[in-house]
């Protein structure tokens, strides 16, 4: 080894930050080594070393340069400046590998999973900390949209949470009313309004919503402003619910809005311990409490004496069915009570001064106004229990206006008599989660351990009215009433469908190219009917040089009751977009009977509605036929690939254009099902199995509107095979699916079978 090395080998063991810098090295080396023997033993995984490795590389600047500074002889600026200098340097070098190895990919995955709140959330913190790295702005249409809240008071102080953070209590202020429009992150959203003087109030919603009036489709109604109720004017216990208009579909009314008065009902189930006042007051000995009650068992009528034999707990005390000697089990006191009929959940409810909710009104109170189209159950359900193990104490699954447990822990007894029968509302813990959309008739004297309740108090007492009358509706059919048509009977139906074959007599109304994506254009033709012209739009790729494949839409009801200009329709409003960027177009023609087609066909009486969607499905396989006619004549459009897109109505009752439509190389059907109550399925003639076109049907586990049951009808009726037709649910409500599932699916369905 010559002079000169051995020089410096000897300078190196006399220097403070060689000597630091190694005796750092070997402490960081034996610990890396045990953290990799010990990692699989604790779980920790990949990422748990490279953050183990990379903290020591971090720190390795800092730690060199205190040493240096402790022997240093150069002045206090000097390695002041140095220390700013390294400082920087390290935050830059850090935050670059936190956010790109780190932040970023779990942001992108959130995104590709359509889990738009923890990506706004993650886009946050980067902006927080280390903005000159950041890919994302949580402002981005992609990742939040603009919010008008509207309340009546002024001064009020307004906070909001992601309903992932109910646990925590952290707000984020939005500042006081009048508030202007502000960007939250999309998904479900709690807001809290405070004022002194006034009752603190909670809503819960998603975003975007009805609520926040920047929902894309108007339902033609509006919500009331957000109305603060004063100190002392709320019972006890209650939370005030708004009056107006809402949806209650999931009662299988369909999409016609419901009008009530605001009321009160429950904060929390009924406890065991609210219970034990009833029993302790005497309840079960007040004539008042069980006045005019129609005591029924088996279809037998009792006496009052009679009925009470049959209500006692585990012991032969007076009591819930789960109750011993006439009181609760230790350590169940705020546990919903249970083992209860719907006798004794009244006569309580009368104790409180107070009535079982009607069904309309315990729907008000579970979900949002518009839930079949911003729907919170997505969230509202994970929430809620459904361990299928037992009952927890109240307070979990907060709702829309601050009510909890409505989704699931023990179902509900409502108001209303079906058929003789009483009616529960929502999901037990034993139940399967889509339950919590579902109403049950049950015997009233049924004291299952899962059936509980809460209490209302109407404030207009009218409201009773016809939402509290007994309900009477057909029962459905069995699956041995629908029966496969025929040939010879197919044949003389599929004669009302056949389509002239009259001259289109094509007009363009107009092209505009002023939109960065597609270039519009609007056609018109003759459909050979009734002297009726038919509208259809054309959205196409710009800069495109080759014939396109075409996906026809067919859209929801909103189209064909309360539809928009059509020259205002906007595929990216329902995130179709998609279609068009892939290098297709879009063809949204003007069904009979929506957009500047209307008719009555949504409105009508219920008497006239079969015949006018007799009339309709005529109307539709015409406009159908007439449409990929005119298609077919176009230069710029593939002559041979066409495809059926319904959404909800269109994926539910413009299906039967595909008994006659050979043309289509697939369909994709958004929430859509076999409807029972329309023709010719109510009929007991099933065309189901005639339709042999391949499809894909993207669906919500918790769609109320359209559940499971229907949208797995359409899926086995069809004879479309197996092959060649895929359905999938997704952790959603009835609208929007996650869009970039929804994209992918779509996507890869039309790949292969396009041409």
């Amino acid at each position: 080894m010559s002079e000169q090395s051995n020089n410096i080998l000897d300078k190196l063991k006399s220097s403070t930050v060689f000597k630091v810098i190694s005796g750092y090295a070997v402490v960081a080396f034996i610990t890396v080594q045990v953290a990799s023997l010990v990692s699989d033993s604790f779980g920790f995984g990949q990422t748990f070393m490279q953050n183990v490795i990379l903290g020591f590389f971090v720190v390795l600047p800092f730690i060199a340069l205190i040493a240096w500074a402790a022997s240093s002889r150069f002045g206090t600026l000097k390695i002041l400046g140095l220390s700013l200098v390294i400082i920087f340097a390290g935050y830059g070098t850090g935050s670059y590998v936190w956010v790109n190895n780190f932040v970023l990919p779990e942001l992108e995955k959130n995104i590709s999973e359509d889990n738009y709140m923890e990506a706004w959330l993650a886009s946050n913190m980067i902006n927080s900390f280390a903005p000159f790295f950041s890919e994302y702005s949580e402002n981005s249409d992609e990742l939040s949209a603009p919010v008008n809240l509207k309340v009546s008071q002024d001064g009020v102080k307004v906070s909001w949470r992601p309903y992932e953070d109910i646990n925590n209590k952290l707000w984020r202020p939005l500042g006081t009313t009048p508030l202007t429009p502000q960007r939250l992150p999309l998904g479900v959203i709690q807001i809290k309004f405070e004022k002194e003087g006034f009752i603190t109030s909670i809503i819960t919603s998603a975003n975007p919503s009805y609520r926040f009036e920047n929902f894309p489709v108007s339902l033609g109604w509006a919500l009331d402003p957000i109305s603060l109720q004063s100190l002392g004017t709320v019972p006890e216990g209650m939370i005030y619910i708004p009056g107006g208009n809402f949806i209650p579909a999931l009662l299988g009314g369909g999409i016609d809005p419901v009008s009530l008065n605001p009321f009160f009902i429950d904060k929390f189930e009924v406890t065991n311990a609210d219970f034990k006042e009833f029993v302790n007051a005497g309840g079960y000995e007040n004539p008042q409490y069980w006045v005019d009650m129609d005591f029924v068992e088996d279809g037998i009528s009792l006496t009052w004496e009679e009925a009470k034999k049959r209500m006692k707990d585990s012991t032969g005390s007076q009591g819930p069915a789960n109750w011993e000697v006439g009181t609760y089990l230790e350590g169940e006191a705020k546990k919903p009570v249970t083992g209860i009929s719907w006798y004794e959940a009244l006569a309580y409810a009368r104790f409180k001064g107070n009535i079982l909710p009607p069904m309309y009104h315990w729907v008000k109170a579970a979900f949002p106004p518009a839930e079949i189209v911003a729907p919170i159950s997505s969230k509202l359900l994970k929430n809620s229990n459904f361990s299928q193990k037992n009952l927890t104490e109240v307070g979990k699954g907060p709702g829309p206006y601050g009510t909890f447990d409505m989704a699931g822990n023990a179902r509900e007894w409502a108001w209303n008599i079906f058929g003789g029968r009483g009616l529960v509302m929502g999901g037990g813990y034993t139940d399967p989660q889509y339950s919590a959309t579902q109403n049950t008739p049950l015997a009233r004297m049924d004291r299952s351990l899962i059936n509980g309740f809460r209490t209302a108090r109407l404030i207009n007492p009218r409201d009773l009215n016809p939402f509290g009358d007994p309900i009477e509706r057909t029962p459905p059919k069995p699956a041995s009433f629908y029966k496969p048509m025929t040939d010879e009977v197919f044949k003389v139906y599929a004669r009302n469908y056949e389509v002239n074959r009259s001259p289109l007599n094509t007009k363009e109304i107009y092209v505009d190219d002023s939109h960065p994506i597609w270039i519009k254009e609007r056609v018109q033709i003759e459909v050979g009917y009734n002297n009726e012209k038919m509208d259809i739009l054309i959205f196409k790729p710009k800069d495109t040089y080759r014939p396109l494949s075409s996906v026809v839409i067919y859209p929801g009801a909103n189209y064909f009751s309360t539809p928009p200009e059509i020259d205002d329709i906007n595929p990216g409003e329902f995130g179709l977009d998609f279609i068009v960027k892939s290098g297709r177009a879009i063809i949204w023609p003007a069904w009979k009977g929506s957009l500047d087609r209307m008719t009555s066909s949504l409105t009508a009486s219920p008497e006239d509605r079969a015949r006018n969607f007799r009339e309709l499905l005529r109307y539709w396989t015409t406009d159908t036929s007439k449409a990929i006619d005119y298609l077919q004549t176009r230069q710029d459009l593939d002559d041979e690939n066409f495809f059926y897109l319904g959404m909800s109505y269109g994926a539910i009752y413009t299906t039967h254009t595909l008994l006659f439509e050979d043309r289509y190389k697939g369909a994709l059907f958004y929430v859509g099902g076999a409807s029972p109550s329309a023709p010719p399925l109510s009929d007991g003639n099933n065309h189901l199995p005639r339709i042999k076109t391949p499809f894909l049907m993207l669906n919500g586990e918790d769609d109320y509107l359209v559940p499971k049951s229907m949208a797995m009808a359409l899926y086995n009726f069809s004879g479309t095979s197996e092959d060649d037709k895929k359905i999938v649910f997704y952790n959603s409500g009835h609208w929007p699916l996650p869009r970039n599932q929804m994209i992918k699916e779509s996507l890869d369905f039309i790949d292969k079978y396009d041409d």
